[in-house]
């Protein structure tokens, strides 16, 4: 439980560090908290982010890449770059689907 723990606080620093590289707008903001809810959610939903390995019985929470792995008990395994992918791909395509809209909306001009 403990390298779990420091799993996370290590994934959190990272993620920390790589946004705050430039600066911290209000944008890195929303997305950052949007991202971290889409990850949590999203490995709660069954086929696409739960799996259960039937030979082990492991259970596998994460997309697209397994995140936390449930062994039975106590004993809980973190994918210590998994987090941090899942945190950036999602990151960037809620990037690139603001940049979209923004493209797509007509600029006001009187």
């Amino acid at each position: 439980m403990i390298d779990m723990i420091m799993g996370l606080l290590i994934n959190c620093l990272v993620i920390y560090a790589f946004l705050s590289i430039k600066k911290f707008n209000a944008q890195k903001i929303k997305l950052s908290i949007i991202s971290s809810i889409t990850i949590i959610v999203v490995a709660i939903i069954p086929g696409l982010g739960y799996r259960i390995d039937k030979s082990s019985g492991d259970y596998y929470f994460g997309y697209p890449v397994d995140v936390i792995v449930y062994h039975g008990g106590m004993m809980f395994s973190l994918g210590s770059f998994g987090l941090l992918f899942n945190f950036f791909f999602i990151y960037w395509f809620y990037k690139l689907l603001s940049k979209l809209a923004m493209l797509m909306v007509p600029l006001n001009r009187g």
